[in-house]
């Protein structure tokens, strides 16, 4: 039976027209949608992606239903008097969150369907970002990349060691952040897809001062652990050398010079004029003022097997259990094997690299990690719960 669709005026536009794709805004932060009747929600979703025919593409859509009432009262909710609406926990259809959230003039019990489905579309992402079904074998190749050159030392520190030797203070590997913290980061960016988050994998190297940062930067590049090629230009931060202090004192160097000639006197006064003294712009709002180190984001080619190699594995080792290898040679297995394709792609993974004082000053005040987590869950919880937290205006 067809759908009959409602029929709007031409004007006014409605939001998602001046707000998203005119206006630039995200969708997340319009009020509500406009699917009045099951069959129009049925259809919506539908065109997003979810045939709630298919049984399990409608086991997924509870999934993420179910998941975004617990993220709801186990992390927005945290620490306030505020509670979930107890005909939301008896809801059996996913669908009447698209219906209750188009009600207009908008009630409360629509405000908390604005407030899941936001939760929802995010998780959405997550759920279907094709690089996250392979983090681990991404990880393992990018972070050797660098191991191969990372040497611990017996005073608890590390070298990069290659053609040549870079002292580190620490070596701190950030590897794939689990669900519900990539999903407190993608609630506060306006983009709120996976495929922005840069930081899923990365590393911090820590060197004793400036200098030291910056010899860290050029063993990494001498060794092709990093390239320039890879680097994404808009993702980098350097938040601490003053660059046309840099090049200055570069142009004036003799030939081979290097920074272990420098007096102790020398090394204090150069270090002084290396670092960034004016005012910065904060890229990023959850971090503290107190914050300094280089950052950036660099791309590395990932290969992997293409997914049929396992098949096909798994049916050749299924052949031999039997009795029957034969039966493989007769199917070309170990041929089809060879004559798949690689999976390949570009991964971008975060690099930090700072000094001991900054380093410091993240394990403990403002710009610590938990202080960061906290000031990004409350802005997550801000966007959530628009129009129904007090000081909020209305979804």
């Amino acid at each position: 039976m067809p759908i009959k669709f409602l029929e709007p005026p031409l004007f006014p536009l409605p939001p998602e027209i001046t707000r998203v794709i005119l206006g630039g805004g995200s969708f997340i932060d319009q009020p509500g949608v406009q699917l009045p009747t099951l069959p129009l929600a049925r259809d919506y979703a539908l065109n997003y992606g979810y045939d709630l025919e298919i049984p399990t593409q409608r086991a997924h859509l509870v999934k993420v239903f179910e998941d975004a009432l617990a993220f709801m009262e186990e992390v927005i909710l945290d620490g306030t008097d505020l509670e979930l609406p107890p005909e939301f926990f008896d809801l059996q259809n996913p669908l009447d969150l698209l219906v209750w959230a188009s009600v207009r003039p908008m009630d409360l019990r629509a405000r908390w369907s604005c407030a899941l489905l936001r939760i929802m579309h995010t998780l959405f992402h997550l759920d279907n970002n094709v690089y996250l079904r392979f983090l681990p074998e991404i990880q393992q190749q990018i972070f050797d990349r660098y191991e191969r050159y990372l040497v611990p030392t017996p005073d608890g520190g590390w070298l990069l060691k290659g053609h040549y030797e870079v002292p580190l203070l620490a070596v701190k590997r950030k590897e794939s952040k689990n669900r519900v913290s990539m999903l407190l980061k993608l609630l506060h960016k306006p983009e709120n897809v996976a495929e922005t988050i840069y930081d899923q994998i990365g590393i911090r190297l820590v060197a004793e001062d400036l200098l030291g940062v910056l010899a860290s930067i050029r063993f990494l590049l001498d060794h092709h652990v990093l390239m320039a090629t890879h680097i994404k230009p808009s993702r980098t931060r350097n938040l601490m050398v003053d660059l046309p202090a840099l090049e200055r004192w570069m142009a004036q160097l003799p030939p081979g010079f290097t920074f272990d000639q420098l007096e102790p006197k020398e090394r204090r006064e150069l270090l002084s004029a290396l670092t960034l003294k004016i005012e910065r712009t904060e890229s990023n709002p959850f971090s503290s003022s107190s914050y300094s180190a280089v950052q950036f984001t660099a791309q590395t080619l990932i290969r992997l097997p293409s997914p049929a190699v396992s098949t096909l594995e798994e049916l050749q080792s299924r052949l031999q259990a039997m009795g029957k290898p034969e039966m493989g040679d007769l199917l070309r297995i170990p041929e089809l094997i060879q004559e798949q394709d690689e999976f390949t792609f570009f991964f971008a993974h975060e690099v930090q690299v700072m000094e001991r004082t900054g380093f410091e000053s993240i394990l403990s005040g403002p710009a610590s990690h938990a202080e960061y987590k906290f000031r990004q869950k409350e802005a997550a919880r801000r966007r959530v719960l628009q129009g129904i937290a007090a000081q909020e205006a209305p979804c």
